[in-house]
């Protein structure tokens, strides 16, 4: 499925169009078109296959398409690969002006569109996950893709901070109107303005360098937290509020909300779940001390796989602080694997999933991962299982 869009007004020229690639070669004629154009190829996702470019700016191209396609597909798929593409070369030092000037274009247009498909338009302005970003790379350092990443979120929230908030104030003003006391409205457009709402969140959250900035993206999170009433809401605020640090007031504030959280769970497993894993994921330099601390939480324990998964296993898909140089991630989670691993095999097995990936690493830290398969294949007694999966995930 392919359409067509005039490269100077980004308007369609040519609506979706069906073409039969039956040869190896084929050429396919557009007669009465006026300008240049450019193709939105794949549309409705027609086919699963990855396309290679071959137009010498494609930047450009992805930068014209994440902003004018009519194809809500390709638009987040170019928008994807815009800020891939930006982000791995700000990993590498390799970062262009041109890069990045298409990416705060794309940006900027992509956040001014007149539309009531929120959905898609928070789609579009999401960054590819770091998890999405790795499976590009020969060899992974999380820490680095990490930081690469945050910086090219935070420069451009910096950049369009005022847009961002507006947009934001707009959806929480339209939310606010719309909303009938306790209830949550279920219909697509208010989830896509929720979803919206959120993502904008987490970009105004990541202007944190001055204390001034730190105060007031706690207050914004804080605010949404107490005003929410739906999990969506208060999770989206929550997961930018536990990763707050620096200032009494905003650790104040932090600590507060994962309390009121805690306290509003009611003892609900599915909710106490979600509050163990918001804090595995956090942003924080100590993350892993208070992993640990929460291991030893009355309402944690080992025996549970929901429970454990919630907290274990997310921490170690907490990349950047998981992979930590020192290795003390990797110890930690074997160290919980041997626990399990008495209490029930096919949980433990599971849990070592991140470890068997050594290869994806530096030497170094695949090194250290081996380390902690051996000790666990050493392990004495040690169940079928995972006595399989470490065996396995040596070679």
């Amino acid at each position: 499925a392919v359409g067509l869009l005039d490269k100077v007004s980004g308007k369609e020229v040519v609506s979706t169009k069906v073409l039969n690639l039956i040869e190896k070669e084929q050429t396919f004629e557009f007669p009465g078109l006026d300008g240049d154009v450019l193709p939105s190829v794949l549309r409705d996702f027609s086919a699963p296959v990855k396309l290679v470019g071959s137009t010498s700016d494609e930047e450009g191209d992805w930068a014209f398409l994440a902003a004018y396609d009519l194809d809500g597909f390709n638009r987040w798929e170019a928008g994807q690969k815009l800020y891939s593409n930006f982000i791995l070369q700000t990993m590498n030092g390799e970062q262009s002006g041109k890069a990045e000037e298409y990416v705060f274009e794309a940006f900027e247009r992509t956040l001014a569109l007149d539309t009531n498909d929120y959905s898609i338009q928070a789609y579009a302005l999401a960054m590819p996950s770091e998890s999405t970003l790795a499976e590009d790379l020969d060899v992974v350092d999380p820490v680095a893709l990490h930081k690469a990443r945050g910086g090219v979120k935070k420069a451009i929230a910096f950049k369009y901070y005022e847009d961002i908030k507006a947009k934001y104030d707009e959806l929480a003003a339209i939310m606010q109107s719309s909303s009938s006391g306790d209830d949550i409205q279920l219909d697509a457009k208010s989830i896509g303005q929720r979803r919206l709402r959120n993502l904008l969140l987490e970009y105004l959250c990541s202007v944190n360098e001055t204390p001034e900035e730190r105060e007031a993206a706690s207050v914004l999170a804080m605010n949404q937290f107490e005003s929410s009433y739906g999990m969506t809401d208060r999770y989206s605020a929550l997961s930018n509020l536990v990763s707050m640090d620096g200032e009494e007031s905003v650790v104040a504030r932090r600590d507060a909300a994962l309390q009121i959280f805690y306290d509003d769970a009611y003892g609900d497993a599915l909710i106490l779940n979600k509050w163990f894993t918001v804090q595995a994921l956090a942003d924080l330099p100590d993350v892993l001390d208070r992993v640990k601390t929460l291991v030893d939480h009355p309402e944690f324990t080992l025996s549970n796989p929901n429970r454990c998964r919630s907290l274990i296993s997310a921490f170690s898909t907490n990349a950047a602080h998981f992979h930590s140089e020192d290795g003390d991630g990797y110890k930690f989670l074997s160290d919980m694997i041997a626990k399990v691993d008495k209490l029930n095999p096919q949980v433990s097995s599971r849990m070592s999933g991140e470890l068997i990936q050594w290869k994806r690493y530096s030497k170094a830290r695949g090194d250290l991962m081996k380390g902690e398969l051996r000790r666990l294949v050493d392990m004495k007694p040690i169940s079928d299982d995972l006595f399989e999966v470490m065996s396995r995930g040596l070679k």
